[in-house]
């Protein structure tokens, strides 16, 4: 094993044995001397350390040294990073989750930019769907309408994810990944992308994300994602202390999103939402009284003036805990909603039967 290692590879692992030979198979292809390859087996119950133990023990000789097998009690996808990240002897992080894979070209292109000084290196995916592979997309990892780097990076896709970067060992030190929750990435990475200027872009789906009918991702919906995503965020900003130097995070994952999906959430189900908005009360009051004391609901966001108005009566609310005022703010944005479009379905029919 060479005494320098550049990119450790942390591989998280649990029950994946019908992907995790094609992950390290493009693992293995895009990996040099500089490389060592952690595979953490979070106690998987199926085949995966039996298939894991065989392609390690049939690689060339080459390899064979660089690929580290570790296996650990079944505690969840936080604690098995947690451990790959403190195993590491690299001075860069890249974790590649077992049902994924990436391009030969993934490390190569990197080096460049770490070259130059850089100390994260972030990629475009390709979001491909097991069941139906022809609604492939690209991600894009960074918006291209926003001048500011940052904040293109924090509206961008997969803002959360730690698997489209390659971020030095450093930048994670005063990070844990919370164990024990779900979207365990929101709680690190977002706030690491503003830890440091010095990060490169590349515009190019160097990544390949699975998404597996099972998966996480694709068995919650986006509203009770929503809610798990604000508690994370909560808990690692009072940590953190400076809210001020998370103003983009705070911006992305509360203000640009909590009416619409809030609003959603109150026409799914009144029982969820009392018992969601109740946890949101409990879980966030710290950011709702940044966001008003900042009046981040009345400045940049897609948002018109009317609706603005509406998410700081939302926030008052929010801060006051009055679950009253929010239901009937909501029921009166649902009768305006109604209204309209019955003015418009009238509109048409009067075209419809005295012609344009």
């Amino acid at each position: 094993m060479e005494k320098d290692i550049l990119f450790s590879i942390i591989v998280p692992v649990y029950n994946t044995e019908k992907y995790v030979i094609k992950c390290l198979d493009s693992i293995k292809n895009a990996i040099k001397e500089d490389c060592e390859v952690i595979i953490v087996n979070d106690g998987s119950t199926d085949n995966s350390e039996k298939i894991i133990k065989e392609y390690i023990e049939k690689l060339p000789d080459q390899y064979k040294d660089r690929f580290i097998y570790n296996v650990k009690p079944n505690k969840g996808l936080a604690d098995t990073k947690n451990v790959g990240i403190s195993l590491a002897r690299g001075k860069y992080i890249s974790v590649i989750d077992s049902d994924d894979y990436i391009s030969d070209d993934f490390y190569d292109i990197a080096r460049r930019y770490i070259n130059e000084g850089n100390e994260i290196i972030i990629y475009d995916l390709y979001v491909i769907f097991e069941k139906n592979p022809e609604y492939t997309y690209v991600a894009r990892a960074c918006v291209d309408k926003e001048k500011d780097i940052k904040r293109a990076l924090i509206s961008g896709a997969m803002q959360g994810s730690s698997c489209n970067k390659i971020i030095k060992k450093s930048l994670y030190e005063p990070y844990k990944f919370p164990t024990n929750k779900e979207y365990e990435d929101t709680s690190v990475t977002p706030f690491i992308l503003l830890d440091t200027e010095k990060i490169k872009y590349i515009p190019y789906p160097l990544y390949y994300y699975l998404q597996r009918e099972k998966s996480i991702v694709a068995s919650n919906t986006y509203i009770s994602a929503f809610y798990k995503i604000c508690e994370n965020i909560s808990n690692e900003l009072a940590k953190r202390g400076d809210l001020k130097k998370y103003h983009e995070v705070i911006d992305e994952f509360f203000v640009r999103r909590m009416l619409e999906i809030m609003y959603e959430d109150y026409k799914k189900s009144r029982k969820d939402f009392k018992a969601n908005m109740l946890n949101f009360f409990k879980n966030n009051k710290q950011v709702v009284n940044y966001i008003l004391e900042n009046e981040m609901a009345y400045k940049d966001n897609q948002y018109s003036v009317r609706q603005k108005t509406v998410l700081n009566n939302l926030l008052v609310n929010c801060k006051n805990e009055d679950l009253s005022k929010i239901t009937k703010l909501f029921f009166a944005r649902r009768l305006v909603a109604y209204v309209r479009r019955l003015f418009g379905q009238s509109i048409n029919l009067v075209k419809a039967v005295f012609g344009k």
